[in-house]
């Protein structure tokens, strides 16, 4: 699997010269159906050379552009490592593809610019959350969102605790703890060691737990973003009392996450967090609803796209499977919508409206059709 990040987006969207063709394709879990996939992949490479002939390109030219795709599916290194989807991006000299956990839907789009709808699902803060994994072993920030999570190098994050308090291996803390066993007629306590020589002290937790909160200060700066805590429960509250982050989550993940892999973390921890990114999609399209008719929302595709670009745009819901075609000119404002099918240099208008919005900052909905509140695109403005 693949990353899609915001900085991808960018370096996309900085491509305005075409042609340019965008492949969306459904895949295979790793392992299955290897060359369905690959025949797939061929077909669509088909129309796109079609597409690219039809936007004028001699035939020859169209055949080399798209040379370095037609590789892929004789590439088995590439194939095991498929997720649910893939997208490919092809221009003069540029080749770009990703693995991604969404099932996209197939298609072979040929334009000035890239098409980047379908995998705006993928980037955005509204299903963005952070987990941070803590034992006395290992320290791991990790950014969590609907379809995946990974981990984020984090520059001064401490290795583990004895490294950091400059422990020799018979100072080793072992983090035990004890419990109180009661039998009749006498009290006794049971510890609980984690290895090593001596239970650390909470001033010494708290020290290295301040360390890790100083380093994440940067990552962190700016942020709202949810953070779960993730380790033994016991040492939870401390961590707590010393961060300085003030959006760590109410719910936590308790047990040693040291051998939880990215996926497990995500598995258990994105359940935690998905009422909340319900809740707050929702929370949005009340705002639209109660501010329709004051100037301050839209649902005219043509003011959307002129707002979208002047970062007018705060919020957009927009249906992730439909387009609308025409022609943007950011000089002079006006947008110009086809009523028919896409003339030669046309844009997909919502596509555009939806990078325009993230480029600005702006929340990006990019949902099915019964979620957008008034379809194909709804939009609340800053001002």
């Amino acid at each position: 699997m693949d990353t899609f990040s915001t900085s991808d987006l960018r370096r996309l969207t900085a491509i305005q010269t075409g042609p340019c063709v965008s492949i969306f394709m459904p895949t295979h879990a790793t392992g299955r159906d290897g060359q369905q996939d690959a025949l797939r992949l061929k077909n669509l490479l088909a129309q796109a050379e079609r597409g690219l002939i039809d936007q004028g390109l001699r035939a020859p030219d169209a055949k080399q552009l798209l040379e370095p795709v037609r590789e892929l599916p004789a590439d088995s290194h590439f194939w095991e490592k498929r997720s649910l989807g893939l997208a490919v991006f092809v221009h003069e000299g540029f080749l770009n593809r990703f693995r991604v956990p969404l099932s996209l839907d197939e298609m072979a789009i040929v334009n000035r610019r890239f098409q980047i709808k379908p995998l705006l699902p993928l980037i955005g803060t509204n299903d963005q959350y952070y987990v941070l994994a803590l034992s006395q072993n290992r320290v791991r920030l990790l950014e969590g969102r609907q379809f995946g999570m990974q981990e984020v190098k984090v520059d001064g994050l401490p290795k583990d605790m004895a490294q950091f308090l400059n422990y020799d291996s018979s100072e080793r803390p072992s983090l035990a703890h004890t419990a109180s066993r009661s039998q009749p007629g006498k009290s006794s306590a049971v510890v609980h060691s984690l290895g090593g020589e001596r239970e650390p002290a909470k001033d010494e937790l708290a020290q290295y737990f301040r360390a890790i909160d100083a380093a994440l200060r940067e990552t962190l700066r700016d942020q709202r973003t949810p953070l779960i805590l993730a380790g033994v429960q016991y040492l939870l509250p401390i961590y707590r009392e010393v961060s300085s982050y003030g959006f760590i989550a109410k719910d936590e993940l308790p047990g040693n996450p040291d051998h939880l892999s990215e996926h497990e973390l995500h598995s258990r921890t994105w359940p935690l967090i998905k009422a909340r990114v319900a809740e707050v999609q929702q929370e949005v399209a009340a705002k639209y609803r109660k501010l329709a008719g004051t100037g301050k929302t839209s649902d005219d595709v043509r003011k959307i796209v002129a707002a979208a670009h002047q970062g007018q745009v705060e919020s957009l819901f927009v249906d992730r499977a439909a387009h609308r075609w025409g022609v943007f000119d950011p000089a002079s404002g006006e947008v110009i919508e086809r009523e028919s099918s896409p003339q030669r240099g046309d844009d997909d208008l919502l596509d555009l409206a939806a990078v325009q919005t993230l480029l600005h900052r702006g929340e990006v909905y990019a949902v099915a059709a019964d979620q957008v509140p008034a379809p194909p695109a709804a939009a609340v403005f800053r001002y």
